[in-house]
């Protein structure tokens, strides 16, 4: 037995041999193909191995039928033998999900391997594979709702594994390049910018000409979003040189001319973009790719209708409906061109033009007033937050000084003690100054992030860039009730700080009341795909006298902080029992979990987490604080352990009598 697994394991390292040596994919094919029937020598790992490279060998072939096939033989081959799972089954799912991509991008499949490949990844912990699959796993969220907030926190985590762990080239590149699409989506121009050159860096680090080529073409498109006309221009001369010099890229010119056009363009210099659109069409025939074709000519008869040469405008759009008569037009003006061919095209133009304009100047309008909208809402909550902190100090200030008015008539000998009160009162005040200015700062930073965000989109609306403009009206907003929340938030907590928040205690069974919650608290928890348990230990009967909704919004809290910050798939879990005189409830969830430095300070207001559960997953970072005032308030207590499912677990006493 021993002398056959020696024996498999030297044909299977001579197979691989023979690959290294074969000139070219064709002969790499034609060796994995004769290699098939003696699979069964080589044992389970080495046959998934073998599928592997198979078809990663079908795939450069672009035979990506196949290569599913061959990539799907090696994922079955774990599943069926029960075999450990690894680094190849991990790559294994990646590629196939790539593979399955290219032939239906809307195939959900892709996007469950994808997902597994990241479980896998992180419970091996392999941060390598954990950073690649997120890579790719992160655009499958975009469909979904906040999909692109939760990408982008994905991509974080990748970026924090970078900085702390030694990737490959190639897992860096796939990052960057992944995270440069998906700011680009999310209309962060600047991000999707500063990703690019990332990538930009690490495939001219490896000398890998056709993604350099990709990553000058992306910064141009990139700066023309940014409407950066002088940096567009920096990266077209560094196209020009690329072409130049690598001759092989024989669309390149197509694609240079077209993107100088659109830099004219953004510059009125209509006469120039037409100079440089005309140019473009001598290199037609060097070209495969339809789309830059197409968008050319109709660039070209949108420029010559905008200098009035209208005849010109025409036969340009009948030259792309001869070459591509069934294909609809890139470019929204050229459906405004047809529609005035036939009648008075002078006119109807002018006017048309007139009513885009309009549109535009409505669209400023409405960000205008949304802007407007937002600010007031920002100073009403700000000022409610600054005159509760006001009313603070003066309730201070008026006990403290009726109190040392009281010592000077009643007590003349306790001068000295007067003068250690004012001092503890100055104290205080200072304290308390110190407290507000570090409260409205850590605000102003907290509403920074979301409202360069706004801006972004903003500015995108007022430049005409965005082809959905009501999904980014409605991203508009979403993140104006983000903010609404946050500032609520705090005005919530400020209210118990002064004691004027407000309980409604009310005598029920709590036993039943959680039964009521359960199906509710439930579908919460798993339509963020995560399982939800509640184990209870509790008699038939217990009556409390609660405020009902105050505890009900503690466990939607708590949850919604498992939710936040656990990785998908995960669990959560709710425990009730009593415990002498005290009702004793507890809400936990798997990894990650949180260090025990950090463990008595997470219920502090804004408090920051510098790993994964950070606060970068969302959220205002007040929920824990908000918990705490709310139990407090019913004479209980609070406070955090480590889960022993790996994450992190919030203990709960209320007094029971």
């Amino acid at each position: 037995m021993l002398q056959y697994q020696v024996a498999a394991a030297q044909d299977f390292s001579t197979l691989q041999k023979k690959i290294k040596s074969a000139k070219d994919n064709s002969q790499v094919i034609n060796i994995l193909t004769k290699q098939e029937s003696e699979l069964s020598l080589f044992k389970r790992v080495e046959q998934a191995k073998y599928w592997f490279l198979l078809g990663k060998a079908l795939e450069e072939q672009n035979s990506m039928s196949k290569a599913a096939d061959a990539f799907t033989q090696a994922i079955e081959l774990f599943t069926n033998n029960k075999l450990p799972p690894s680094s190849l089954l991990i790559n294994s799912l990646i590629e196939r999900s790539r593979v399955v991509g290219n032939i239906n991008q809307y195939n959900t499949s892709a996007c469950k391997d994808k997902e597994q490949a990241l479980l896998i990844a992180r419970q091996l912990g392999l941060l390598n594979l954990v950073a690649k699959s997120i890579a790719y796993y992160a655009r499958c969220l975009q469909s979904e709702e906040y999909g692109i907030t939760k990408s982008l926190q994905l991509f974080d985590e990748a970026f924090k594994i970078a900085e702390n762990q030694a990737l490959t080239s190639d897992i860096k590149q796939i990052i960057y390049n992944q995270a440069a699409t998906l700011s680009f989506r999310a209309l962060l121009y600047d991000k999707a910018y500063e990703y690019n050159m990332l990538a930009y860096k690490a495939y001219t680090a490896s000398n890998d000409l056709n993604s350099i080529y990709h990553s000058i073409l992306n910064a141009v498109h990139y700066s023309i979003a940014l409407i950066d006309v002088v940096l567009a221009k920096q990266h077209l001369t560094e196209l020009d040189r690329f072409t130049t010099k690598n001759p092989k890229f024989i669309d390149a010119k197509l694609k240079y001319y077209y993107l100088s056009a659109k830099v004219a363009q953004l510059e009125k210099k209509w006469p120039l973009s037409i100079t440089f659109l005309e140019a473009g069409l001598a290199e037609v025939k060097h070209s495969k790719n339809v789309s830059y074709i197409q968008a050319t000519y109709e660039l070209l008869s949108i420029a010559y209708f905008r200098v009035g040469d209208i005849e010109k405008s025409y036969q340009t759009l009948a030259q792309v409906a001869k070459i591509y008569p069934n294909k609809k037009p890139i470019k929204k003006e050229v459906l405004l061109i047809k529609g005035v061919m036939n009648e008075k095209p002078e006119q109807i133009a002018n006017i048309a033009f007139k009513l885009i304009d309009k549109e535009r100047q409505l669209k400023n309008n409405f960000v205008k007033q949304t802007s407007i909208q937002a600010g007031k809402i920002f100073d009403d909550k700000l000022n409610q937050l600054d005159n509760i902190i006001l009313e603070q100090r003066l309730t201070i200030v008026v006990v403290s000084t009726l109190f040392i008015v009281m010592v000077l008539i009643g007590f003349s000998y306790l001068q000295m003690q007067r003068r250690k009160l004012v001092i503890n009162e100055n104290q205080l005040m200072d304290t308390l100054l110190n407290k507000k200015n570090q409260l409205l700062a850590d605000v102003s930073h907290e509403l920074g992030t979301p409202l360069t965000v706004l801006k972004l989109q903003v500015e995108s609306l007022k430049d005409d860039l965005e082809e959905d403009v009501q999904a980014t009206y409605d991203a508009l907003d979403n993140k104006l009730t983000d903010l609404e929340n946050l500032i609520g938030d705090i005005y919530q907590l400020a209210q118990s700080d002064i004691g004027a928040l407000q309980l409604k205690p009310d005598n029920f069974n709590f036993n039943q009341t959680l039964i009521v919650w359960q199906q509710e608290l439930s579908q919460f928890v798993n339509i963020n795909k995560l399982s939800f348990e509640i184990d209870k230990n509790l008699p038939s009967i217990v009556m409390v006298n609660f405020d009902k909704e105050r505890i009900k919004q503690v466990f939607t809290n708590l949850l919604s902080n498992s939710i936040k910050y656990t990785h998908k798939p995960g669990q959560v879990k709710l425990h009730a029992s009593l415990e002498k005189n005290m009702l004793r409830l507890s809400i936990e969830d798997s990894a990650p979990g949180v260090s025990s430095d950090h463990l008595k300070n997470i219920f502090e207001r804004l408090y920051r987490i510098e790993n994964s559960r950070s606060r970068e997953a969302g959220g205002s970072g007040l929920g824990l604080a908000i918990c705490k005032s709310l139990i407090e308030a019913h004479q209980g207590q609070i406070y955090a352990e480590q889960s022993s499912l790996g994450g992190l677990k919030i203990i709960i006493k209320l007094p029971y009598d």
